[in-house]
């Protein structure tokens, strides 16, 4: 939760909480990690002490200025004073082929919903994410089908990661203060995770239907596709979005695409 001043920003101070980060993380020389949210480098300095190279981001020239002159000392960190959503995260780590990949993070919780929807879109094959996110965040990404709190990241992160571990963090390891609680999540990759193409066009399907979570899927459908010919995939019609099953969403997303396919 690294942001400038002027965005309210809360600096992660409790050492313990440091040191269960670095914990959930298993690293080891062979690993690039990434961190989204630098601050003043108490996690960066950590992460580079146990892996191989850190590609630390911070959006805020102040804090990237002042955080890259203290740990000027520790040549395995490259800093980029870049909006992590904006970089070619891709480009940027296709020289480091050999080395595993993980994201060790306290993610800026303004924007933890476009970060995860950026990291399960990516072609990279990260072997570990370890994230602290607000507790009202973490309910939403695990939340299951016909939960309140089931959004479209809900879907496609369930479809490439699952949490294996998680640790609660008090507001009060934070100063000055939030007025939420953290959760420190250990997330690692489904075995049998759909391909990145896929990923991407359930979530673009998916944040179309969630604009209208109270229709039903058959008049979400009638402008694409006749909704008769989705209840032949066992799908049933009368569902509306947030009822839907990864499995079900990955079965519509297949036949929509094949009905443009045809179309073409």
């Amino acid at each position: 939760m690294h942001e400038t001043v002027k965005l309210s920003q809360n600096f992660l101070m409790n050492t313990g909480v440091l040191e269960k980060i670095i914990d959930f993380s298993d690293l080891t020389q062979g690993d690039c990690v990434v961190e989204i949210g630098a601050g003043r480098g108490n996690l960066t300095r950590q992460l580079a002490l146990y892996s191989g190279e850190v590609f630390a981001f911070e959006v805020d020239p102040i804090l990237y200025q002042r955080t890259r002159k203290e740990l000027s000392l520790q040549s395995n960190i490259h800093f980029f004073n870049q909006d992590f959503l904006k970089v070619d995260l891709f480009q940027i780590l296709t020289h480091f082929s050999n080395s595993s990949f993980k994201v060790v993070s306290n993610i800026p919780y303004h924007v933890s919903t476009p970060i995860l929807f950026k990291l399960v879109q990516i072609p990279i094959p990260f072997e570990m994410l370890v994230l602290m996110v607000q507790k009202e965040f973490y309910q939403k990404i695990i939340a299951q089908p016909g939960e309140k709190r089931r959004v479209p990241l809900s879907v496609v992160f369930q479809m490439r990661y699952q949490v294996k571990q998680r640790f609660e963090v008090s507001r009060g390891s934070f100063r000055p203060m939030p007025r939420v609680d953290s959760v420190i999540l250990k997330c690692l990759p489904r075995s049998c995770s759909p391909n990145v193409a896929t990923i991407n066009r359930v979530a673009n399907l998916a944040q179309v239907f969630f604009q209208q979570k109270r229709k039903k899927i058959s008049n979400l459908l009638r402008p694409f596709i006749d909704p008769e010919i989705i209840q032949i995939t066992g799908i049933s019609i009368t569902k509306r979005p947030e009822d839907l099953t990864n499995l079900e969403w990955l079965k519509l997303s297949e036949v929509l695409n094949k009905s443009k396919e045809k179309e073409v």
